[in-house]
């Protein structure tokens, strides 16, 4: 089969991430992504045997009408593409616009998005033939090789389809319970040049450990995506797997995609031990409770450059409330062991969480500015379909009459009783303001500028002055 993996450009041309959890404009410091759940889906189909292209449109800026005319010039037996929230309306349109030029093409998706809402997607998008639910790798694997007889579909389980007039939902497929089973991501498919590390401007590929998120965040749809399980790839796998990205693609800088790098101390720590000859860099996320100066320095060691923590709030009674199971303490203290080890240090926080006020607010605020923190994110809070925190808002009338396409991290869109969006991104600028406008943090700043690699970091500052301002 030919197949075709596309993360789409937006109409408007806008650049967006669609990987699991994560569904946004732009990223970290707008950083666009290597789509590694792309990159895995071709490796996999690739091993079947299958012809496979792909193109991340989102981040190349590749037209969204030449990628039609191609489709059209040369149709594939199948499209496959990532979507996000924000980005659904174009994102489904998408499978109407590729029918219109290439009839007998048949399209499929996933996302945390769609899995939630897969049969109102497939109800609303007359030319959408299926959706993988929760991770798609084998989802992928077992309807591309049926993608011609459509009788079968009803045999892929984690498959939701169209069937007729009529739309099935096959069984729920169990997380992989092996993933070593998959096979390196298939980066070759991919222009690496333009997946660029904020301020060192330098190229970066994802690489994942493990999957799977323990913790009941009322507002994250980790386990949608990649279930509630740890479940860990081998030392040895993850390790070949960044030789080889050095080897084969030349690429030193890595992020550790995975919900919770640090939940597994031993695990980390060997994984150091591994990867340490190797001499590259990288950077990771972390939990505030799951760090210690054991872990920091081995890491350090290791060429861990930087860590991102979801400290969230600094109200205790809010943390508690949406479950995040974390002290604003241990925020403290895991910022101070960071730091000590000579990592620098993210701050991310969310701003309108259900119970928040002003007082809370302010209580965040004041965190935020006594930590000694590198990067601050302030995102605010958004009821992604696929969360907890969506059925809370939909059932309490949070939500009024609020698009998807408003379902953004700069933008507050809940009605939260005692307190307005406008009063939450007026917090939300005053905190960028304040923190960015520390002479200690733009000197940090300038001291990563790498200066052959200007012309990149100049773009990235001009995004994130325009994303964090709104």
């Amino acid at each position: 089969m030919r197949v075709l993996l596309l993360n789409p450009s937006t109409p408007d041309g806008k650049g967006f991430i669609r990987e699991g959890r994560c569904t946004q404009e732009g990223g970290v410091w707008t950083t666009l992504w290597p789509p590694i759940s792309l990159a895995n889906i071709g490796s996999v189909l690739e091993r079947e045997g299958h012809s496979v292209s792909a193109m991340d449109a989102s981040a190349t800026g590749y037209p969204r009408q030449e990628l039609l005319r191609d489709i059209e010039a040369s149709p594939p037996d199948a499209v496959i593409w990532s979507t996000g929230t924000p980005s659904i309306a174009a994102d489904l349109a998408f499978a109407n616009e590729i029918k219109a030029v290439a009839q007998n093409v048949s399209t499929a998706i996933f996302g945390t998005h769609v899995t939630a809402l897969d049969e109102k997607c497939l109800r609303e998008t007359e030319g959408l033939d299926a959706i993988f639910r929760n991770e798609p790798e084998e989802t992928a694997r077992e309807w591309v090789a049926r993608v011609h007889d459509r009788s079968s579909w009803r045999e892929v389980i984690g498959l939701s389809y169209r069937a007729g007039g009529e739309i099935s939902r096959n069984a729920d497929r169990p997380f992989l319970s092996d993933l070593d089973a998959l096979p390196n991501p298939a980066w070759h498919l991919f222009d690496l040049d333009v997946y660029r590390l904020p301020l060192k401007g330098s190229r970066f590929l994802m690489v994942t450990p493990h999957r799977g998120c323990p913790y009941p965040c009322s507002y994250c749809t980790a386990q949608t995506f990649y279930g509630a399980k740890l479940r860990r790839r081998s030392i040895e796998v993850v390790r070949d797997e960044i030789a080889r990205n050095v080897e084969v693609h030349g690429v030193r800088e890595h992020f550790f995609w995975s919900d919770t790098f640090t939940i597994d101390k031993s695990y980390v720590i060997e994984l150091c031990e591994a990867i340490r000859p190797l001499g590259v860099t990288w950077a990771s996320n972390s939990r505030v409770d799951t760090l210690d100066a054991e872990l920091a320095g081995a890491m350090k060691q290791a060429g861990c450059w930087m860590l991102s923590f979801g400290i969230e709030s600094g109200d205790q009674a809010l943390l508690d409330a949406v479950g995040k199971r974390a002290a604003v303490e241990q925020a403290e203290e895991a910022v101070r062991i960071a730091k000590a080890a000579g990592i620098k240090v993210a701050g991310h926080f969310v701003l309108g969480l259900p119970g928040e006020t002003k007082e809370s607010l302010d209580k965040t605020l004041a965190l935020a500015k006594r930590l000694p923190l590198d990067f601050e994110q302030f995102y605010c809070a958004v009821p992604f379909p696929g969360s907890r925190l969506y059925d809370e808002a939909r059932e309490k009338g949070w939500l009024k009459d609020a698009s998807f396409d408003r379902f953004r991290q700069d933008e507050a869109l809940m009605e939260l009783p005692g307190l307005s969006p406008e009063e939450v991104m007026t917090y939300r600028q005053r905190a960028y303001r304040s923190f960015y406008s520390r002479p200690r943090v733009a000197m940090g700043a300038l001291a990563m500028l790498s200066p052959k690699n200007l012309g990149q970091v100049a773009t990235s500052l001009r995004r994130f002055i325009g994303w964090s301002a709104r």
